[in-house]
Order: structure tokens, then C-alpha cells, then sequence
């Protein structure tokens, strides 16, 4: 595949596949299924492929192979601006303002913006500060996400009070804290706002006219703004 013949690889194209149909809507591998110790013919390896591009043209290394390159420091508010990434980028001092299993929302700053961290959140605790190599961005129905990233450092710990979003300028993914609302139709009422709600357990679905104590939700998105709220502790019925 070097030697200049036939097919040869084009450098630096090897990536990793991630479909979504290779993950369940919880974010986790849609692996293969048994029952009784027999295979159903239906999920996935739990190792994800991987793939590179070929050509006929001969193989051209990256003369500056050989040398280390610098990693690019960047912040949260320039990956709104790309859909990829050529090489891998650094956020030093991201802040974990939420996790629910599988998922999380950082910031760097308490004004500054969120980003949702999907599938690549091992070993990270809520309120503690990293520095992070991030190697894979994508753009989901809307919703900007991270789907791989490394771990450099952890800083330490942050009072997470000033680094909850506001209901007054709400963008994706920040987390909102403490306030009451009305469910109704798959919306909540809140001081007059109406907006799109999706409870990540549908059986955590509360009935229509339910007024609620939301403690913390996450403002995603998927096609359209809408509030994400993970688990039974993060919201309590006022009344049915």
C-alpha cells in the first residue's frame, strides 16, 4: 500500500465508524442479541470499525511527520463553528455541569457556552475541571455534540451555582436549574414560555395538566429547541 502501485493509502484518512444506527437511543452499543444462547441475527459488534481512503495516485507522506505537531488550544465557541475536525484540539479547564450516564454538558466559563459530551464520558464526575484532547465533533439534528475525547488532566473541583443557564437566553446546551412548570402535551409552561420537553424515560412521563419542580434539565436540541430531562431525581410533580 506504499510502495506506489496499484491502491495506496491516503495519509491520514483512517477514522472510526460510528452510524447511529450502531447505538441505542441511550447512547449505548446496539450489540448483538441472544436469547436462550442463540444468536437472533440482530445488533452489533461492540468494537467499532474503523475505515481509510485509498487512491491510485501513489502514497505522499506528511513531510512533517516526523515532527510533533502543535496541538491547536481552542475554546467551546469555535467548535460552533466547524463541523469537523482535521486534527485533534484541546479544552483546557472544561467544567462538567451535568452527567446522567452515557451523556454530560461542559463549559470553560459560566457565561460562556456549553457543549453535550455523548458517549465519551468514562471516569468524568460532575462539578470537577479537565482538561480535555478532543478528537471527534458532530452536529446531530441540530445539536452539537463531542463523541470523543481524551482526558489529560483533572484540575480540580467548581461551584457549579454560577455555570446554570437562564430561562431569558436560552441556548443549546446549557443546563437550566430550580424552576416551576406545567406539563402539557409534551411541552412545558413555563411564565408564559412554551417549549418542546423529552424525558429521556418515557415512563418518567408525567400526566397533561402535572405541575412540576424541575431541579435540572438540559437544553438540547433536535430540530428544535427542546428541554432533556434525564432522570427521576431531576424533577418532582407539584401536583397531578
Amino acid at each position: 500500500m506504499f510502495d506506489g502501485k496499484g491502491l495506496d493509502y491516503v495519509n491520514d484518512s483512517f477514522r472510526v465508524f460510528k452510524a447511529p444506527y450502531l447505538f441505542t437511543k441511550k447512547g449505548y452499543i446496539n450489540s448483538w442479541q441472544y436469547k436462550n444462547g442463540k444468536h437472533l441475527g440482530k445488533g452489533y459488534s461492540d468494537h467499532l470499525p474503523i475505515y481509510a481512503f485509498f487512491d491510485k495516485n501513489p502514497y505522499k507522506a506528511d513531510k512533517n511527520s516526523n515532527k510533533i505537531s502543535k496541538i491547536l488550544s481552542t475554546n467551546i465557541e469555535y467548535l460552533y463553528t466547524t463541523d469537523t475536525l482535521t486534527q485533534p484540539v484541546e479544552l483546557k479547564g472544561a467544567v462538567v455541569v451535568l452527567k446522567r450516564g452515557r451523556y454530560a454538558v461542559v463549559k470553560q466559563t459560566a457565561k460562556g457556552r456549553g457543549i453535550f459530551l455523548f458517549g465519551c464520558v468514562n471516569g468524568l464526575k460532575e462539578g470537577r475541571k479537565y482538561d480535555f484532547l478532543v478528537q471527534d465533533i458532530t452536529n446531530y439534528k441540530g445539536l452539537k455534540e463531542i463523541t470523543d475525547l481524551v482526558k489529560i488532566k483533572e484540575i480540580g473541583t467548581v461551584n457549579l451555582n454560577t455555570f446554570y443557564g437562564s430561562l431569558k437566553d436560552m441556548k443549546q446546551n446549557e443546563v437550566l436549574k430550580a424552576f416551576n412548570a406545567v406539563y402539557k402535551n409534551k411541552n412545558l409552561y413555563i411564565d408564559g414560555q412554551k417549549i418542546p420537553v423529552y424525558f429521556k424515560n418515557k415512563k418518567l412521563t408525567p400526566k397533561n395538566g402535572s405541575k412540576l419542580k424541575i431541579h435540572y434539565a438540559h437544553l438540547g436540541y433536535y430540530k428544535k429547541l427542546q428541554l432533556v430531562i434525564y432522570s427521576h431525581k431531576d424533577f418532582t410533580v407539584l401536583e397531578k
